[in-house]
């Protein structure tokens, strides 16, 4: 009698997730070592298999950045300096805050999710984007001053006016990631990441497009390539708010804008503003790499080749941080589902 119960229980992949989740509230797991490596083997598999869709869409998103500079070294040596300096030191600042605040909307709309609440869910995602427009009109007069801020750190002139240049065509793309950012992570923690997957790819492919006719047709300079990268995420934002939207996988989560977003917005701010600051520690780092760069004789030269190489190296950064958020949405009967439930629970 007892091996018959331990069987169905031992059989992981016929097993439906509010099954094994009953597993684990009854406290009778069964099947000893072999049950628990299948159970982890099981899990494996669900997170690589969500993590694929995450991570490509974190790759294909920077690449729209990467996809830009490449065509911006079509120019000459002295634009491609002033738009990787500010790049790294002024869009790598904005990327680190917003990316560090919309964290946050990933844990208390898991949390939302696991507790059932899935009406409040739209309503984080609306606050999150009133904190991070608050924060982009911040950061768009650094975006202005840029030319002011980048030789107040050292580097030269002739860069620093270039990378001004290459920073002012970028305050457009500040909103619209300001917005995307929090829809994103609003999406990957229902775990719906393939429709944000196919988005970033095709979006991509229009911009390779879109910045070759800007800068190898129509010569718009550094400039049209800062703008081609604005109007790019802005399609992308676009896409990204009309599925969630129109698509009936958000029927219960979006029931349309709500007054309520403006209610909580300090107690709100302050989770956002400690994940924003312990994720621009992590991205910050790195990027002063760049900045030092600058400060060495010939520095164009120097700028352009350790910002390849950081180019390359920020590959590995969004794969990880792609597989981090797939772990932070996952909604599998294991530890992570139980966490978020007890703690929408104690809310």
């Amino acid at each position: 009698m007892g091996s018959e119960e331990q069987r169905p229980l031992l059989r992981i992949s016929e097993l439906s997730s509010d099954a094994i989740e009953e597993v684990f509230e009854s406290g009778d797991r069964g099947g000893g070592v072999g049950w628990w490596v299948r159970l982890v083997a099981w899990e494996s598999r669900i997170l690589w298999l969500l993590s694929g869709a995450s991570i490509v869409v974190s790759v294909f998103n920077y690449m729209l950045t990467f996809v830009t500079l490449m065509f911006t070294g079509h120019l000459n040596a002295l634009e491609l300096a002033g738009a990787s300096i500010a790049s790294v030191g002024i869009q790598g600042l904005a990327y680190g805050i917003m990316l560090g605040m919309a964290s946050a909307v990933q844990t208390v709309c898991g949390q939302a999710y696991g507790a059932k609440k899935y009406a409040a869910m739209g309503i984080i995602c609306q606050r999150a984007i009133v904190l991070h427009i608050g924060a982009s009109v911040i950061l768009t007069f650094l975006y202005w001053y840029s030319d002011t801020v980048l030789q107040a750190i050292g580097q030269s002139a002739s860069i620093a006016e270039q990378g001004q240049v290459f920073a002012r065509g970028l305050i457009p793309q500040l909103y619209a990631f300001a917005i995307s950012c929090p829809m994103q992570r609003f999406l990957q923690a229902q775990n719906i990441v393939n429709p944000l997957a196919y988005i970033s790819v095709g979006v991509f492919l229009l911009h390779i497009l879109l910045t070759w006719l800007a800068v190898d047709v129509l010569g718009y300079g550094l400039l049209g390539a800062s703008l081609t990268l604005s109007l790019s995420w802005w399609i992308l934002t676009i896409l990204n708010g009309l599925y969630i939207v129109l698509s009936p996988s958000c029927k219960e989560t979006w029931t349309g804008l709500s007054t309520k977003a403006l209610k909580g917005i300090w107690p709100y701010f302050k989770i956002t503003a400690a994940s924003a600051v312990m994720l621009c520690l992590e991205i910050w780092y790195n990027q002063g790499l760049v900045l030092i760069s600058g400060l060495l004789p010939n520095a164009a030269i120097a700028l352009d080749s350790i910002s390849i190489c950081m180019n390359y190296w920020n590959w590995d950064i969004n794969f990880v941080l792609g597989f981090s958020a797939a772990a932070r949405s996952v909604h599998t009967p294991t530890f992570l589902i139980k966490l978020n439930k007890i703690l929408g629970k104690l809310h």
